[in-house]
């Protein structure tokens, strides 16, 4: 009986892979036969209803990626442009960023749309596969388009948050990022940090005071000051009778007024110089160490104290020390730019500048004649004299064109410098 059993399931078993051979056999005849017909009306020019004949198949097949594409090519070839790239988008959303698919779609973009858009495609694509080798490709090769907005100055410094100084018949004032002036260039001096826009310090011939980001007088000090500074951890560098000291927000003093130099204080500290040499100081007003250094590296910012480091010169060499006055460095070079951020700074080394991060591994070789620390993921470097801007991957992101360039701005805006004037270039592919 068990052996009568097993004979018959056996046979089932047969029955049922026979059935779904034979099921199998007949859809696979069918469909090529499908695939027969559509490339045949294709040789018609009946595109139409060859896309027909390709949907019908998706009954058969489902939605594989050769249909999709044959459907995709149809629609190139009768003409229906917006379909194609609706239909190649949606290869790209299902199927994921298939290399031939996403050339179609870029070359057919770049070839017959406007610049913003094929802008707005790789945007897109990287936004969604950032791992993807051809759309990172083809996103490296946009990224540095760029505009150069219609104004132009003497000078324009890097920007702090949405404002830079620039200067203009030897005035200066501040510039916002559309390159319109936010303070007319009425001054002698004046400073922002990027912070506080209701105590921007200013000097007007003789006087010095704060003014808003509208330009109205906030504050002054009651005793003259030859220069007052930004507002920086409730300290501000002042000078007065020749020497430099420290206010607080109030304009009392807070120490001597006995250093020929003086940075603002972040995160604690600063520096100041007295007999040509540079110690560092405490917010307190204590000194840290004594003065023993030759130099200390400044930020746009005059900050010298950026991720709780700063670069100190000994004889002939750059290093950095922390916040104690500690060395850090295992190494030492022969200049460095300081931080202007938690991302990497530049160092030069045999005459070559490169860059390090903040745990001095270094990230991008010295091969550059000159180079500025990086902000916003962008860094501007010079060769054979002329100024460009690398990525972090050390790619030239924006070619050298420029006798000058300053900081990139997270909004993608940068001061440069054509001969003696000064714009601003605003990248059209924002990371």
């Amino acid at each position: 009986m068990k052996k009568n059993l097993s004979i018959v399931m056996v046979v089932l078993l047969g029955l049922a892979w026979y059935v779904t051979l034979s099921a199998w056999i007949g859809n696979e005849k069918k469909y090529n036969d499908m695939m027969a017909e559509a490339r045949r009306l294709e040789e018609k020019g009946l595109y139409l209803d060859a896309v027909g004949q390709y949907e019908e198949a998706k009954g058969v097949k489902g939605e594989t990626l050769e249909l999709e594409e044959h459907i995709a090519d149809a629609y190139l070839a009768m003409g229906d442009y917006k379909e194609y790239r609706k239909k190649l988008n949606a290869i790209i959303s299902a199927f994921g960023p298939v290399e031939r698919d996403v050339v179609k779609l870029y070359e057919f973009t770049k070839e017959n749309l406007s610049e913003d858009s094929v802008i707005d495609l790789v945007s897109g694509l990287y936004e969604k596969y950032p791992d993807s080798e051809i759309v990172t490709q083809y996103y490296d090769s946009e990224k540095g388009k760029y505009v150069e907005r219609a104004c132009a100055y003497e000078r324009i410094y890097d920007f702090a948050g949405s404002y830079a100084v620039y200067e203009q018949e030897g005035k200066k004032g501040l510039l916002g990022l559309d390159g319109k002036p936010a303070v007319e260039a009425v001054y002698d001096e004046i400073g922002f940090d990027g912070k506080d826009t209701k105590s921007i310090p200013v000097r007007d011939g003789e006087d010095c005071f704060f003014i808003n980001s509208k330009g109205y007088k906030t504050k002054a000090p009651e005793e003259a000051y030859a220069f007052i500074g930004i507002v920086s951890q409730s300290r501000i560098v002042a000078q007065k009778d020749g020497k430099y000291g420290y206010l607080d927000r109030n304009f009392k003093p807070k120490t001597e007024f006995a250093y020929e130099e003086a940075t603002p204080i972040s995160e604690g500290f600063g520096a100041v110089r007295k007999g040509g040499k540079w110690a560092l100081i405490a917010r307190s007003g204590e000194l840290i160490t004594d003065f023993i250094f030759d130099d200390v590296a400044r930020n746009s910012k005059g900050l010298c104290s950026v991720n709780k480091m700063a670069a100190v010169k000994q004889g002939d060499v750059f290093f950095f020390v922390n916040e104690k006055g500690e060395r850090i460095s295992g190494q030492v070079y022969d200049g460095i730019k300081a931080f202007e951020s938690d991302a990497m700074c530049a160092v030069c080394i045999g005459g070559k500048w490169g860059y390090v991060d903040q745990e001095e591994n270094r990230r991008i070789d010295c091969v550059y004649e000159e180079a500025k620390s990086f902000t916003n993921g962008y860094a501007a470097v010079r060769e054979k004299g002329i100024w460009g801007y690398i990525d972090e991957n050390n790619y030239m992101a924006i070619r050298p064109v420029f006798d000058d360039a300053g900081l990139m701005t997270e909004d993608g805006v940068a001061p440069v410098c054509h001969g003696g004037t000064w714009t601003l270039l605003q990248l059209k592919v924002m990371d």
